[in-house]
């Protein structure tokens, strides 16, 4: 067990994090990071709607009894999904951190922190970390690349 600030805030016993991954980030992996003392994160565009993200959400919980949290990436689109909605159904399932990634999640952050959510905003680099700590949106975590 590695003890920092990090840990004591999300509750694990490793500073290790699954972040969202598209396709793969579901609760048998979610579960199994928990278990090993990690934090995963179910990915909630994963799911096709929100009624299917708030049943992930479930399934992950009779998985594990660990911390877990659910990634929202937001990105532009022509026809976005219904980002409010799974928003709704993250808050609606207890979820106490939440990963956000992608472009301006200020709207989502500020519904998340008026539910006590921690949110960590996932950065791919230095300024936009920087950015997050500015706008007092969430947790920066710089993404690295594998050597």
């Amino acid at each position: 067990m590695i003890k920092t600030r990090f840990t004591e805030l999300v509750g694990v016993e490793h500073p290790i994090v699954q972040g969202g991954m598209q396709w793969v980030g579901r609760a048998e992996l979610v579960a199994a990071v928990a278990n090993a003392g990690a934090l995963g994160f179910i990915t909630a565009l994963t799911q096709p709607t929100p009624d299917d993200l708030t049943r992930e959400i479930a399934r992950c919980r009779g998985l594990t009894d660990k911390p877990f949290g659910v990634n929202l990436t937001i990105l532009p689109s022509i026809k976005p999904p219904p980002y409010a909605e799974y928003r709704q159904a993250i808050i609606e399932s207890g979820i106490k951190i939440v990963e956000t990634a992608g472009n301006k999640p200020q709207e989502h952050v500020t519904e998340f922190k008026k539910h006590g959510i921690v949110v960590v905003h996932k950065c791919t680099s230095v300024r936009h970390a920087l950015s997050a700590v500015l706008s007092a949106r969430a947790i920066p975590a710089r993404t690295i690349p594998p050597a």
